[in-house]
């Protein structure tokens, strides 16, 4: 099956038009983001939550500079250098130095996108190294696949991203880049999920973390989309793939900005503390048994009746709730009390032994 096939003069202003509104997308949603993040101010941050902050302004600089270097580059090739070379001519030209640094900003940002995923994988699992290995590896071997596709590109001058040359080493790095966030995305949910099913506690407020699977997920769909849409283009040899490729590098900004405000609104509207001062748990019949978040359920030993317990709201659900840059910094991080932090990082809330049944 044959895709239609466009000029590369039309690709390119397309490529540059798409990028360009993303990224007001984008910004809007990094701005709201900060926003979200810096508005706890009565509270320390920790060092999740500093490295989420600062990779997110970091990745906005490189987001920006991408499409400065994109718009450059329109300017050069149907503006300034029309007549002389042509807008094909010069957007074919690899070895440009605007066309290198265009492709490094590309893969400083998804390494960054990638190495925060695989930080909040490492998080959400309990710090378990192990888990994250497979991801880390991938990762290296899609830096490394770019490091030579770059290096490709300063030696071909006139040629194609689809010469000879290129092929495999574009396949790999979209390959593997698929891979990895599949499989690290798969791995946060799957602990998110397990852990929804087995916690004993329930919020009156019905806040559940099924609700962050839903959100990571439909996030991190549109991520996932995209590259897909690259290998597709790209297979085909379809001059199409150099505007689902420029949208990456702001789809990559997006998926992550968009996961902290979603749950922020998600928190503000499902929990309002003005509303609700405290929070009403019930717990199955323990004997005194504390969890890590300083509350303790003080149950009748004798009659295995459940007992409520009162906890202060705020210590739980906040309308900061927001920053989900990391799921790990959603909950913990910028929550810095909540009790949600350990039900997703401390096996002992899963509490060891089965509790005959929860009631809100």
């Amino acid at each position: 099956m044959a895709i239609a096939q466009i000029s590369v003069e039309l690709a390119g202003l397309l490529s540059v038009w798409l990028e360009t509104l993303l990224y007001g997308i984008y910004a809007s949603l990094f701005f709201e983001t900060v926003f979200i993040m810096l508005k706890k101010k009565n509270r320390l941050p920790t060092g999740s939550s500093k490295i989420f902050f600062g990779a997110t302004v970091v990745m906005f600089i490189s987001i920006t500079a991408h499409v400065a270097i994109n718009l450059y580059r329109m300017l050069r090739g149907y503006v300034w250098l029309a007549d002389s070379v042509g807008p094909a001519a010069y957007w074919e030209n690899l070895s440009r130095w605007d066309t290198i640094a265009h492709g490094a900003l590309n893969t400083f940002t998804t390494l960054v996108g990638d190495c925060l995923i695989i930080y909040r994988c490492y998080i959400v699992w309990d710090s378990n190294l192990p888990i994250v290995i497979l991801p880390i590896v991938m990762v290296t071997m899609g830096l490394a696949a770019n490091f030579v596709v770059l290096h490709q590109f300063a030696q071909l001058s006139l040629g194609s991203i689809f010469s000879p040359s290129l092929v495999h080493w574009m396949d790999t790095i979209y390959a593997l880049a698929f891979a990895q966030n599949a499989m690290t995305t798969g791995l946060i949910v799957y602990r998110i999920w397990r852990q929804d099913r087995q916690s004993k506690v329930l919020l009156s407020s019905s806040f559940r973390l099924i609700v962050i699977v839903r959100i990571i997920v439909e996030s991190a769909s549109i991520y996932l989309l995209n590259i897909l849409i690259v290998i597709i283009f790209y297979a085909f040899n379809s001059n199409g793939q150099y505007i689902a490729e420029e949208a990456i590098v702001p789809v990559c900004g997006i998926v992550f900005t968009l996961i902290t405000v979603r749950l922020s609104l998600h928190t503000s509207t499902s929990h309002p503390t003005t509303q609700s001062p405290s929070t009403q748990l019930k717990f199955a019949s323990t004997p005194g048994m504390t969890t890590d978040s300083g509350f303790t359920t003080t149950i009748d030993q004798s009659g295995f009746s459940n007992q409520a317990v009162s906890v202060d709201g705020n210590s739980f659900v906040s309308d900061d709730c927001g920053d989900v840059d990391g799921l790990e910094d959603n909950l913990s991080d910028f929550i810095d009390d909540t009790p949600l932090e350990n039900v997703l990082r401390d096996e002992k809330v899963e509490m060891e032994h089965t509790l005959p049944g929860t009631a809100v």
